[in-house]
């Protein structure tokens, strides 16, 4: 029997694959950096910025269940684009947060650009072949 695909059989799925990995690992760095934050909780407070008139505990309270709701989406494939696309902008404005001219770029931003990449990258392939918003797509409808 011929193989008609344009991908030799073995490597079919590869890209999937690939991209199940990169959601689970930038699902698990952004938990890895909430439960990093949360450890140092007061330091955090302290130079939390006031987000649309909240004090700093509720503003880190709303943005890190926002980051982790986010997160659980990427790692699952459900609504990946978007959810890639939201960290994105996230990122970039830390990193245009610390471009400031009375800031100093740390590695913080050099890590936030990286993140960016990945987000892109998401953003662009969507979540890939092993992902539950696919599930709809392929369940019988009754």
């Amino acid at each position: 029997m011929k193989h008609h695909s344009k991908y030799p059989p073995d490597t079919r799925r590869m890209k999937d694959v690939a991209i199940l990995f990169l959601r689970i690992f930038i699902g698990s760095i952004v938990y890895l950096h909430l439960i990093g934050q949360m450890q140092t909780y007061d330091n955090v407070i302290n130079h939390y910025p006031h987000l649309l008139g909240f004090d700093a505990a509720t503003s880190f309270a709303i943005v890190a269940i926002v980051e982790a709701i986010l997160a659980t989406m990427i790692i699952l494939g459900l609504f990946t684009r978007f959810a890639s696309s939201i960290m994105m902008v996230v990122a970039a404005l830390s990193v245009a947060e610390a471009m400031m001219p009375d800031a100093l770029p740390t590695y913080r931003a050099k890590l936030d650009f990286v993140y960016m990449g990945i987000y892109l990258t998401l953003v662009i392939s969507g979540g890939g072949y092993y992902s539950f918003h696919l599930a709809r797509y392929y369940t019988t409808k009754v």
